[in-house]
């Protein structure tokens, strides 16, 4: 079977199409992104194995372009080779699947998640983001008209599944995503290096705050993250907190700080996997809870580096099969936070089972032979 798979979030849709040909399917993938790159072969890490996939990324057209003009941003010898099936995500990936569906007569497959309107509640309270009374209509419509002219639907979380069962009147099946590491051949020694440095017989706490974001998933997302690890930092001076995707120049700009905590530490973006992983394996713990009903990376990375995790009751909103204490460890009380770090770092016995319920977890909902 041939299988064409379209999307615009690089980690589990390559990470899908990789499980996918990891069953023995042929499977291209296209990305919408900021690049054009002719069709190729591209190294996939799954499962801890290496995985050859069919690859092409084109620039994302806006949504009005890919309503209208879709066949112009795919690229010639896609719409030319004959598949069996597209698989396919909301929105502006949505439209190029649809036009290749519809031109070849096969079937078209939506994974969904994060559907806008189910976050309505997360953004007005905790985002302050009270406009999107106003999308959210226009947003269930635009749900409502994908997902019914799709002949299946994969939900990848079970909020996501509940909402469409019980607002879009759609059965949805629940597949949990898996990841795809991109680790590659460059030469980052000098990074390498530096971030071993920075890490040296340093026992730390890692996460990762992306200071790029803006609006109200900045202030739903990122901004509360920080604010609990910086008071985790102040509060827990002995424990080093490293977190990746900012810089201290921006941290303390954009929330107006005099100074920052020293053991608050941060590594600036990170731009390689190679690096990434380095940081994920040398932590003691990793710190990511999540403010909305939408697929978390974070939590689906942490989960594949097999890391203890803390984490809120969000991420079992989401995935409803993991269980405190077990694969992660689940509080909301965000003020208990620096105590709770406190402890988990002093429990190395908790701290081993947490990373072997993260590894039983990933490997028995989110892996790629789970997910193909």
């Amino acid at each position: 079977m041939r299988i064409l798979h379209i999307g615009d979030h690089i980690r589990h849709e390559l990470g899908c199409a990789a499980s996918l040909k990891e069953r023995g399917f042929d499977v291209t993938y296209l990305h919408l992104g900021n690049k054009n790159f002719c069709l190729r072969e591209r190294n996939v890490y799954i499962d801890g194995k290496v995985v050859k996939i069919k690859f092409a990324q084109v620039v994302s057209p806006s949504f009005v372009e890919s309503m209208t003009k879709s066949k112009n941003f795919i690229p010639s010898n896609i719409i030319e080779e004959k598949f069996d099936v597209v698989i396919t995500t909301p929105q502006i990936p949505f439209h190029l699947a649809y036009y290749i569906a519809r031109r070849q007569n096969i079937p078209l497959i939506l994974r969904i998640w994060g559907i806008r309107a189910n976050k309505l509640i997360d953004f007005i309270i905790y985002g302050k983001s009270y406009s999107e009374v106003l999308n959210f209509w226009l947003s269930t419509m635009h749900n409502f008209a994908q997902v019914w002219s799709s002949q299946a639907v994969i939900a990848m979380d079970d909020s996501t599944k509940s909402f469409l069962n019980k607002l879009l009147f759609k059965r949805a099946h629940v597949v949990y995503p898996t990841y795809a590491a991109l680790y590659d051949e460059n030469n980052y020694e000098w990074k390498e290096y530096e971030i071993k440095e920075l890490i040296k017989e340093n026992e730390y706490v890692f996460s990762i705050v992306m200071m790029q974001r803006s609006g109200s998933t900045f202030r739903l997302q990122e901004s509360n993250l920080f604010k609990i690890l910086y008071i985790i930092a102040k509060k827990c001076p002995e424990i080093n907190v490293i977190i990746a995707g900012s810089t201290a120049t921006k941290i303390i700009k954009r929330f107006g700080l005099s100074r920052i905590p020293k053991n608050l530490i941060f590594t600036g973006s990170i731009s390689s996997d190679n690096i990434l992983k380095i940081l994920y394996e040398h932590a003691s713990m990793v710190i990511i809870p999540v403010f909305f009903r939408s697929l978390s990376n974070r939590l689906l990375e942490a989960l594949y580096y097999k890391r203890p995790i803390l984490t809120n009751s969000y991420a079992k909103l989401l995935h409803n099969k993991l269980e405190h204490l077990r694969h992660i460890f689940i509080s909301d009380n965000y003020s208990e936070y620096p105590n709770i770090v406190r402890e988990l770092v002093k429990n190395e016995a908790l701290l081993e089972e947490l990373a072997i319920g993260a590894k039983e977890a990933y490997d028995s909902f989110f892996s790629a032979r789970n997910a193909g």
